[in-house]
Order: structure tokens, then sequence, then C-alpha cells
């Protein structure tokens, strides 16, 4: 079955609940949620080729959820695209996919795309006039046809395309239904970024089950006390976020005063939950159930865990157990994997939730997988790249990773990719950025540089080299300071010394003496 399917089941029970709202727009019922989709699946059907990628650069809106339902609904493959992002970087994640055309919110309908662009809310609203019905001739869909395309990271100054297919989405779609059920009254908040891949629960789960879905606008996600005084009038249920937000949700609001009564469940994902706010915030709420889920963009969720209580301090939360579907397995340096042994290892990942691939990198993909052995056969892993240790109860707990790879802010961040777009100002010789633990956001970005040419002046490089980043990263990306150095220090085979870098953003940020 179709995801949108499900969702036109649910409209069919009860067509004139609230399926969609936020602060400020238009609530949505399920009957008009149904004919916008089928309305714009009908439309995109005879205006792209079968299985067609699909850009869809929106803010969280009410027609931005209904674009993407229509792109599956029609059997097409969406990419969302953060209008926020820088034009270059925009314009590659509209080509490199070879997006056939763009749905665009009106902020940024009239920017000059390599694709043909589509009002996507005069198109919404032209389907809700003309009551159109279902796409004619809507294919039936197969397994492997893609559903969606999410862009992370690359450690070679691109975005890296993950695809998702229809196979994927419904592997984790099942286990979340049956293990975090969405009914109708549950009042859902959609907090996370819909270019990122935590909403795939809140939209999909929600809609399917009758949900009513609160959309956070993300100038309210961003401020802990305007969040709280969301959550607080919509009388939030049911919240999934990433810990960076939780944990400033518990310290910088007045959540520990008033509480959230209506809250039932709150799940976390995409980086580490620091124990003393996570303490915090499960005190504010005693009556949540607060779980852990893990896994990176290229899986969605394979293992999750319920808090019986706060932790305590310097008690780090488990990863918890494999979910339903799921094969997972550690595989040591000496090569040998297992999925039972207490052990440490790399974190491999097999079933129905591991992508296919990155788009059009081979390379990368080849990187990414392995074939093994283990003790239910021979599988194609997912390599995570994360390390864990399995205790004799078969519960993983993280250690940490052994790349270049970070978590920010709920984003998990290649640092090459950030030293590469600041190596491009001709005004630095060299870069290295270094992460620091930081128990709001997880990790803080620092940005060490030297200078092109030391005999000239380089008063105001640092505010130049925070410029430059903003023209070509996401925010998120962008270091939070800049350290202007004379030199970098060096092993003795002359590389970076990377394991003295951090003693070295102790000082004020800025020019060097």
């Amino acid at each position: 079955m179709h995801a949108s399917d499900a969702i036109l089941l649910a409209a069919g029970r009860q067509p004139d609940a609230i399926a969609l709202t936020g602060a400020g727009q238009r609530p949505v019922s399920y009957r008009d949620l149904a004919q916008g989709m089928t309305g714009l699946a009908a439309g995109l059907a005879g205006r792209t080729s079968q299985g067609a990628r699909i850009g869809i650069v929106s803010r969280k809106s009410p027609e931005t959820v209904i674009a993407m339902l229509a792109c599956l609904h029609a059997g097409r493959c969406f990419v969302m695209i953060d209008p926020a992002l820088p034009p270059h970087r925009r314009d590659f994640i509209v080509t490199q996919p070879a997006c056939e055309i763009v749905l665009a919110d009106p902020a940024t309908a009239g920017l000059s795309w390599p694709v043909p662009a589509i009002d996507l809310a005069g198109e919404v609203a032209r389907v809700a006039r003309q009551g159109q019905g279902a796409a004619a001739g809507r294919p039936a869909a197969r397994p492997d046809d893609e559903a969606y395309v999410l862009y992370t990271s690359g450690s070679t100054g691109e975005p890296k395309g993950v695809v998702i297919t229809r196979r994927n989405m419904r592997a984790f779609l099942r286990w979340a239904a049956a293990r975090f059920p969405l009914r109708s009254g549950d009042q859902v908040a959609v907090h996370a970024p819909l270019h990122f891949d935590l909403p795939v629960y809140d939209l999909y789960a929600g809609l399917a089950g009758g949900a009513t879905l609160h959309l956070v606008p993300e100038r309210v996600a961003l401020f802990p006390q305007g969040l709280y005084r969301f959550l607080a009038q919509g009388a939030i249920t049911h919240l999934y976020a990433v810990p960076s937000a939780l944990g400033a949700l518990a310290d910088r609001s007045t959540l520990g005063q008033h509480g959230l009564p209506a809250m039932r469940q709150v799940l976390y994902a995409g980086e580490e939950f620091r124990p003393r706010p996570l303490a915090t915030l499960m005190a504010a709420l005693p009556q949540v159930r607060v779980s852990n889920l893990y896994g990176p963009i290229e899986t969605n969720v394979v293992t999750s865990w319920t808090l019986r209580r706060p932790p305590g301090d310097g008690e780090r939360v488990p990863l918890g157990q494999p979910i339903s579907g799921v094969t997972l397995a550690l595989r040591d340096d000496s090569g040998k994997a297992s999925e039972r042994a207490a052990m440490e290892g790399e974190v491999l990942v097999a079933g129905d939730c591991v992508t296919p691939g990155y788009l059009a990198r081979p390379d990368l993909t080849s990187q990414s997988m392995i074939t093994l052995t283990t003790e239910s056969g021979t599988r194609r892993f997912y390599r995570t790249g994360d390390f864990a240790v399995r205790d004799g109860h078969g519960v993983l707990h993280l250690l940490g990773r052994r790349d270049g790879l970070v978590k920010t802010r709920g984003y998990r961040v290649e640092i090459g990719e950030i030293e590469a777009a600041i190596g491009w100002h001709p005004a630095v010789s060299e870069v290295a950025i270094v992460a620091e633990p930081d128990p709001e956001l997880t990790n803080r970005l620092h940005a060490l540089v030297v200078p092109a040419d030391p005999q000239r002046p380089c008063h105001g490089l640092a505010d130049a080299v925070i410029a430059h980043c903003r023209q070509r990263l996401p925010g998120y990306m962008v270091p939070g300071r800049v350290h202007v150095l004379a030199e970098l220090p060096r092993t003795g085979t002359g590389k970076i010394a990377r394991q003295r870098l951090p003693g070295l953003i102790a000082g004020p940020a800025g020019e060097p003496p």
C-alpha cells in the first residue's frame, strides 16, 4: 500500500477532522488534505515522467506537506530542498538528482532555477478551486521505486544524496506504527525541518493514524520559550525532536514551572542527549514516556530504548536493542562480526531499512557497504561509522566515532566539507575544524585557519571566513568561532596533529597576536 493510500483511508474515516494546523496557518481538514494530494498528484503526473524526481523548495507549511504526499501518490520521487541554503548549494541539489521540475513557495518561486519552477501555493489553491480527483493512470508502486532523496553533508565539499525507496520507508513505518502508534485525537508537533528524516514518523505515521499535526514554524522552533508556548497552546501530546532542542526547552523556558499536562510521549534522535538536561526534561514531564531512537539517515531508526527513570550524573543512555526487521552486527578491528556476542565494534546494519546507496556516487556507496557472514547468514550491511559495545543482555551502548563525522544541532556533519569550503577562501592557506563538546549543541564547531600570506595584515579574516561560510554552507555547518593561527601543529610525518587541535581553541577567537 502507498503511504498516501493509508492517508486516504484515514480521510475516509474522518473527513472533517483537522489534519494539519500551526501558528498562523489555516487548518486543513482530512477531506481537504486528500483532495489537495490527489489533485496535485494528477497535475504532476501530467507534467513529469514516470519515476521523475521533483524538487520541493519550501518552508514548513500545509502546502509543502501536500506536495510531498502528492509526489508519492503520483509515483514520483521528491527531493526536499531547504530554501535557506546558499544559491550554489540549492542549485546543486536540483541539478545533481536531475529534478524535472521544482515546486517552490512564493518566496523562492521567482528565483532563477535550472529547471522549470511552479508556484506551489498557487498550484494547491488552483487544485482546491477545481476539486480535481485522483491521478489518472496512477502506476502501481514497486518496493524499490525511489520515494525521496535526503541530502546530507559530504567530505568532498559537495552534499551527498541518500536515496530512500518505498521499501525503506515502509520498513520504518511498519515498526513505528506498531511501537509508537499515533491515533485520532493525538496532537503531534512536527518540530524538525522537513528536509530532515525525523518528520517521516510525524507525517506518515501521524496522518495514517488520523492524528492532528501541528507544524512548528522555523522561527518558533529556534526559541525555547516560543516552543513551550506552542506546545502548551496546542495541547501537544506527542513530540519527536533532537536533544539540543529538547535540552534548550528544559533549561531556557518555563517548562519546569508549568509542565505540559497534555504531553504523553517524547522521542529523540539525531545526537546523544547529555544526562543533566535529559534528567531536567524528565523531571518536568513526569507523566511522559521518553525514548531514545538511533539510526543514520541511510537506515532511519535501527535501535530504540525507552527510559524507565532519568539518568544519573555521567550515566549515558543506551542505544538500546535492534528494532523488528533490522539485522544489526558489530565488527571489531580484526574483522570479526557478530549479531549476538558481547563485544565492541563498528555498528553494521542490514535489512529492508538500508538505502540502496548515494545518488550518482557509486564510489561512496561501495565504501559504505560490506557483505559479511554472521550467525544468521550472509548479508549486505551498511557501515554506520559509529562504534558501540554490546553488553551481556544484548543492549548496545554508544562509544563514538572514528572518522570525520560529528553531530551538531542534531545534524550529522562531515568536517571535511567545512574545511573544503573554507579552503576556497583566497586569504586562507590551511584550515582545520575542531568539534568542542557542548551540552546544548552536542558539538560546537571551531575553525582554525592559517593566512595565505603571513607577511600581510590579516585583520578581519575571522569575520571574512564566517561570511564566506554563510554564503556556501547551511547555517548549522557554519563554525561558531574562527581562530587565526600562524601555523597548525604537525606530526612527525608532516600531517596536521589533530589530537593537539582542541588545546588551541581555549583562547579568544579572532586574529593572532
